[in-house]
């Protein structure tokens, strides 16, 4: 469900079985959200790790406040 007026960014690299529960997160609780793909959008990269001083994905991203590979606890907390 991603869309322009979400205020949630989830950033992934394809064929990730943590991006893809992440993903499936969001979707279950019609949380809207903008996908960037780090492997493919280097500006996407580059503020991933601006905000995490990381590579690990998946990162959800909400108001400058990021979750490295959260747990599903992590997201309820931050998200609803």
């Amino acid at each position: 469900m991603a869309t322009q007026n979400a205020s949630v960014t989830l950033y992934v690299v394809a064929n990730c079985s943590l991006c893809a529960h992440a993903r499936e997160w969001l979707k279950e609780h019609a949380v809207p959200y903008i996908e960037k793909d780090v492997a493919k959008e280097f500006g996407a990269l580059r503020a991933m790790y601006e905000l995490t001083r990381q590579r690990f994905v998946p990162v959800v991203e909400v108001g400058g406040r990021a979750l490295v590979r959260p747990s599903r606890r992590e997201l309820t907390e931050l998200l609803l």
